[in-house]
């Protein structure tokens, strides 16, 4: 693409030639005046530069933190009253704001989920260690039981 003078930029943007100029010196851009040639990639710093002056975070790619959607339905309904049928529209609104997690919180979930994950395997197999001591024991007193019950019955 052909590059822009700072004049005909100024025109498209709709700011005037000395504001333009004044922004792309707080950018670092080295233009001194209106008939200086402005590339593709000095527009983009540029825009990188006032997004981050006004409250953007900079190259803003993943798009907003926190999205609102609003969806409103519209149903009619017919009602038998006293002076005959009567036709009512009912209008529904509903408002849902859904919030961007940032990749700290996401990691921190994340790994949050598998100490809960790594617990309930080690509760598990205590667990089943448990068990099988209690059937051993349950085993052992069973045979110990049997070997009394057969010396008592040998000693009749």
């Amino acid at each position: 693409m052909a590059d822009l003078t700072v004049e005909k930029l100024a025109l498209t943007v709709g700011v005037p030639v000395e504001r333009l100029l004044t922004q792309m010196e707080e950018a670092g851009l080295a233009k001194r005046a209106a008939k200086d040639a402005v590339s593709e990639e000095e527009r983009k710093s540029l825009l990188v530069h006032l997004q981050k002056a006004h409250g953007g975070s900079g190259e803003e790619a993943d798009g907003p933190k926190k999205i609102t959607l609003r969806r409103k339905t519209t149903s009619t309904l017919k009602v038998a009253g006293s002076g005959g049928k009567r036709t009512v529209n009912v209008e529904v609104r509903k408002k849902r704001t859904y919030v961007k997690q940032s990749e700290e919180e996401l990691q921190a979930k994340l790994e949050a989920e598998q100490e809960q994950l790594q617990e309930q395997q080690a509760v598990a197999e205590r667990e089943a260690a448990d068990q099988i001591e209690q059937e051993r024991a349950a085993a052992e007193k069973a045979a110990a039981e049997k070997a009394a019950a057969e010396k008592a019955a040998a000693e009749k």
